[in-house]
């Protein structure tokens, strides 16, 4: 067997260098050399395989995030983004509430002190 046909069983059996040239990163001449340099079992494979990982899993992410959004029924999320409206509505208008008889409240506590004032100096 010739040392090509034995880096293509190689490649057969190791699908993530398919990963790895597919993505534009690596050559079949690049990991031909390197296969042709080191063997099959050197070290410098792992590294590869390490590098097709991180790019699969952030691949699968984003595949998840978009089945997940494929799967999201929107007549029901329109109806919690408008229940979730009237509640902070609702939220919003007891803030306001308080508020305002906090405001009130201050105003009569001045006008008491002034017409204690008023008193005091009458005398």
């Amino acid at each position: 067997m010739s040392k090509k046909d034995e880096f293509k069983e190689f490649a057969l059996n190791n699908k993530y260098l398919q990963t790895l040239v597919n993505s534009g990163k690596y050559s079949w001449q690049d990991l031909y050399e390197t296969y042709d340099i080191y063997g099959t079992d050197s070290e410098i494979w792992s590294s590869y395989k390490t590098k097709t990982k991180k790019e699969t899993s952030s691949t699968e992410t984003v595949k998840n995030l978009f089945n997940n959004l494929k799967n999201i029924d929107t007549d029901k999320l329109e109806e919690n983004i408008t229940s979730l409206q009237k509640a902070l509505g609702f939220l919003e208008e007891i803030v306001s509430l308080r508020t305002e008889k906090k405001e009130e409240k201050k105003e009569t506590n001045k006008k008491k002190k002034s017409t204690e004032i008023e008193r005091f100096f009458d005398d």
